[in-house]
């Protein structure tokens, strides 16, 4: 071995280690627990596919898969949607453009638990007109009697979307450069043949921006898959109407101590993201543009 290949591998070692140790390993064990009762207190049983046969056949499991496809096929287009709204907005030369830039892209930095109680206290139905929330309380300033959101299982999980455009911010600072990097000269032939600001909006910004339009879909609909602090810390009245597998998965793991149904699970959820993304990438041939 050359003196190259040695310094290849010692400087690759530390990464082969790490992912061999903390990811590798992890997974080939999880697949195995897949397939046994473990309830870490005593040794795994082999039941074969007892705990994907008890997965499929558990009502829970397909009320929280259709919650989670709620918030990634509803929830994703809106914020993405919202992100591009505010970058347009943010996009134009105006004074002070750089403070109010910060001020929109600083609330996707301050997330996490936090901002999820202080969410919860916002949206407090409040009851007999006592401990009304902010945002109820604004509404009843214009006359409108607001949902009881949390509280209610028709707004429970709008509540939760809802929630999510706290941090639009970061999607804002996707689309940014890239509505910068618009070819000028495109736009200006789309003047000359008279197109309205809607047509080029259409045939000439979002095709240029489409490959971060789609990045943002990709990333946003992993991620949804995986969401478990909105539904964890601002749970429905009732925990299954806001609940997502991921919720369900941290329930048998940890609550429940059912390491191999969860594990089972985890495995379902990986196949399900896979999928999605499969389709995902296909479509995104048909209408994403590359320079």
């Amino acid at each position: 071995m050359n003196n190259e290949k040695k310094k290849f591998w010692l400087y690759i070692a530390p990464f082969i280690i790490g992912f061999t140790l903390f990811t590798l390993g992890p997974m080939l064990a999880s697949i195995y627990l897949s397939f046994t009762r473990y309830d870490v207190l005593t040794s795994a049983e082999w039941i074969g596919i007892g705990n994907y046969t008890s997965l499929f056949q558990n009502d829970r499991f397909w009320t929280l898969f259709g919650n989670t496809l709620y918030y990634v096929f509803i929830g994703v287009p809106i914020n993405v949607v919202a992100s591009l709204i505010v970058a347009l907005v943010l996009y134009r030369n105006i004074p002070a453009i750089s403070f109010f830039r910060t001020t929109f892209y600083l609330p996707s930095i301050f997330g996490g638990v936090a901002i999820l109680i202080l969410w919860n206290y916002m949206l407090a139905p409040g009851f007999q007109g006592e401990n009304v929330g902010v945002i109820n309380a604004l509404l009843a300033m214009v006359g409108i009697d607001g949902p009881g959101w949390l509280s209610d299982p028709n707004w429970a999980k709008p509540a939760i979307i809802m929630t999510q455009l706290w941090g639009v911010g970061g999607n804002m600072l996707i689309l940014l450069p890239a509505l910068a990097s618009v070819p000028q000269d495109q736009l200006e032939a789309a003047d000359i043949d008279g197109a309205s600001s809607i047509r080029k909006f259409f045939s000439v910004v979002i095709p240029q921006i489409s490959p971060s339009l789609f990045f943002m879909l990709t990333m946003g609909m992993i991620n949804t898959f995986k969401m478990f602090n909105e539904p964890m810390i601002l749970p429905g009245a009732d925990r299954q109407w806001t609940d997502t597998l991921m919720v369900h998965l941290y329930s048998n793991a940890f609550e429940n101590y059912r390491m191999g149904y969860a594990s089972a699970l985890a495995w379902v959820m990986f196949v399900i993201i896979m999928f999605f993304t499969l389709i995902q990438l296909g479509l995104g041939k048909k209408w994403v543009h590359y320079e």
